[in-house]
């Protein structure tokens, strides 16, 4: 029998020219998508529908009455016109998302969640989560993908960092290969192990939070482990295991 193996992909671009087959998808995007998502689960929310665009997002709420959604998501970092919520973790709080659906959409994180399509297992990972999702997707014995959104085409230092505690955590507690990427992701988290927090206030996109006002998302999205939700993501939707 074959050891389970671990991955790390650093871009959506990647995932979509795989066969994902009967593999472990964990979906990775820290600033902010993954960690807002985990978030409204924890506090409540009942399901999440990803979109890609905002006309799908728009198109999607009117198939439902009144009251029994919320739209959620940003452009450029900044909350979309007319939409109930942005992509702010603070927003999501049991008051507004408890027993809601939520209809979300993001730069980076949702196109992300629609390139694991053919994944058997997709799921939803964050530092919030990370050891909750990480021993989810270890005990599933399948082959396992740390796909991280990115910034655009390129790479995002705090996924990768993400991606990297969670590989060395699998690669800790089970007996499993490991690809080079999930081995250099190791080694970027290691560069940050004793501080996660500035993994994400030196990467690009958090410097371009902070300039935006979102500094504090970036404290938000750093906390460890503090949600044991795992959400996961099949045929469109959104929702606890």
């Amino acid at each position: 029998m074959s050891k389970m193996r671990v991955d790390v992909t650093v871009v959506p671009q990647e995932l979509e020219q795989r066969d994902l087959g009967d593999l472990c998808v964990v979906v990775l995007d820290v600033l902010r998508a993954s960690s807002t998502i985990v978030t409204a689960m924890a506090n409540g929310c009942e399901e999440i529908i990803p979109t890609a665009t905002v006309e799908e997002a728009v198109e999607i709420a009117h198939s439902y009455g009144k009251g029994e959604f919320l739209l959620g998501g940003e452009r450029k970092g900044n909350k979309i016109e007319g939409f109930d919520l942005g992509n702010s973790p603070s927003e999501y709080t049991p008051e507004r998302v408890k027993g809601k659906k939520v209809i979300f959409t993001t730069t980076n994180g949702t196109r992300l969640l629609k390139a694991t399509k053919g994944a058997s297992t997709v799921v939803i990972g964050s530092f919030l989560n990370l050891e909750a999702a990480t021993e989810y997707a270890l005990n599933l014995g399948k082959d396992v993908i740390l796909a991280c959104a990115g910034d655009g085409r390129r790479l995002a230092l705090e996924d990768l960092a993400c991606a990297g505690m969670m590989a060395d955590y699998l690669v800790s507690r089970g007996d499993l290969s490991q690809s080079d990427g999930a081995l250099a992701a190791r080694l970027v988290y290691q560069a940050f192990r004793d501080d996660v927090g500035r993994a994400l206030g030196t990467s690009e996109h958090g410097k371009f939070l902070i300039n935006a006002g979102y500094a504090g998302d970036l404290e938000l999205c750093s906390m460890l482990n503090v949600h044991t939700v795992v959400p996961c993501f099949s045929q469109g939707h959104i929702v606890r295991i």
